[in-house]
């Protein structure tokens, strides 16, 4: 029976990560970070998700909230459908004048090669994002646990490829799948230790711009396998209290790849680039307020300010510029229980990007500063297909308000022309997750 029950959490581990696999999510969070691992506590803006308790979701934020599954076999899946929106307008753009020196032309940029070209477009990509967790109780102090997310990812596509910035951005898709093996370890009675080794697997599917307005496409890509580490600490200080810390490593990658298209006949050419992803330490706190009512919190630290440049070899110039700052987001929410098969969820969060410069805000992410509005609940399914006991289903809603920006960029492959102009954006949510056990 217990073979059995091993073989159908393969296959439903399989089956998530085929999901990963064939879904390349935009940029959801600051940064091109995808927030977006859990229904459960998307339904709540992700305040307290990594003080454990009900989800296994909450190791992706802190390993050692896998401390809290249940016995024997138990897995946490869900997938979050991303409906963007990101319009970016073009409103000048400067370049060499006939007597060498600098000239700006504005909106429809009558006599230059822009003329005619739409300025602004819409780079939103739809996408689907899974993610995946299971845990094995060994015994009442110990767990193994793994998860499979896909931790970065970016994808952006402008509704009308050949417009009036097309040299900066034509489509982009950047992908990754991260697995954690992790062990979760009870010292003491209410506190949790825990660690995770990162292997992730980064695809800079690619990196599209014209040579030229309206001309060919030119194309960055790249691969590479990198590795990390997850530790976290979670204590229960008192009745009705949890508190969660987790630490995700920084991640390098020697993406290996090619540019193509950027000499028309000419063969690819072999690029190299180093890309140090961020760490992160995310803070989250648990509290029952009454019975069948609790309030959640949640303050989270990413390290953007390490992308200031990407060392290009093999491309011209030598590095992409990004001049980004550090990223901070806080959450709280809270759940009431209406009965005993339905809780209802809801929450807040504000996010600080690490894009504020004018000159860091790339058209292909047109980021800024966001505040978070979710709600959200849990029906509890009970057994299902003879298979699965003690289902819950999870649900949630979030609408992402995004602060409109403006960005001032020029080519990859040159320092003119500048673009300047503005970005509006906005982000609609909605997932659905599975927790149960075999």
């Amino acid at each position: 029976m217990q073979a059995g029950r091993l073989m159908r959490l393969a296959q439903t581990v399989c089956a998530s990560v085929l999901g990963t696999a064939i879904t390349a999510g935009p940029t959801l969070a600051g940064g091109f970070d995808v927030r977006e691992q859990s229904a459960l506590f998307q339904g709540m803006s992700f305040a307290g998700a990594a003080a454990g308790g009900t989800s296994l979701a909450s190791m992706f934020w802190n390993p050692a909230a896998a401390g809290y599954s249940g016995q024997g076999l138990t897995f946490d899946s869900s997938y979050s459908l991303i409906i963007p929106r990101a319009d970016v307008t073009v409103e000048s753009i400067t370049f060499p004048g006939p007597g060498g020196g600098l000239v700006t032309s504005t909106s429809p940029f009558a006599g230059t090669p822009f003329a005619g070209l739409d300025t602004s477009v819409d780079v939103g990509r739809d996408a689907l994002v899974p993610a995946s967790y299971m845990a094995y109780r060994y015994n009442s102090d110990l767990v193994f646990a793994l998860s499979i997310n896909s931790q970065f990812g970016l994808g952006t596509k402008p509704d009308n490829p050949v417009w009036a910035g097309d040299v900066l951005a034509r489509s982009s898709k950047l992908f990754s799948v991260n697995a954690a093996p992790t062990v979760a370890y009870q010292i003491a009675p209410g506190v949790q230790l825990g660690a995770g080794i990162q292997i992730q697997y980064l695809d800079l599917m690619h990196l599209n711009f014209a040579q030229s307005p309206g001309g060919s496409t030119a194309t960055l890509e790249g691969t590479d396998w990198g590795f990390g580490y997850t530790l976290g600490v979670n204590f229960n200080p008192a009745p009705g209290t949890s508190i969660g810390i987790g630490f995700r490593s920084s991640i390098e990658h020697d993406l290996d790849g090619s540019v193509r298209g950027l000499i028309v006949g000419s063969p690819n050419r072999p690029i190299g680039a180093n890309l140090e992803l961020p760490e992160k330490i995310t803070g989250s706190i648990t509290q029952v307020v009454m019975p069948g009512v609790r309030l959640h919190g949640t303050v989270e630290w990413t390290n953007w300010s390490r992308l200031q440049e990407v060392p290009i070899e093999g491309f011209s110039p030598a590095a992409l510029s990004f001049g980004w700052e550090d990223g901070w987001y806080f959450a709280i929410g809270g759940e009431y229980d209406y009965s005993e098969k339905l809780t209802l969820r809801t929450g807040f969060g504000y996010e600080i990007s690490p894009i504020q410069d004018p000159e860091a805000r790339l058209v292909q992410l047109p980021d800024n500063d966001r505040y978070w509005l979710s709600a959200g609940g849990t029906y509890a399914a009970g057994d299902m297909f003879g298979l699965l006991k003690d289902a819950k289903i999870d649900f949630a809603y979030t609408h992402i308000f995004v602060e409109d920006g403006e960005f001032s960029r020029h080519p990859a492959a040159a320092p003119l022309p500048i673009f300047t102009g503005s970005v509006e954006a906005a982000v609609d949510i909605v997932s659905v997750g599975i927790r149960s056990s075999f």
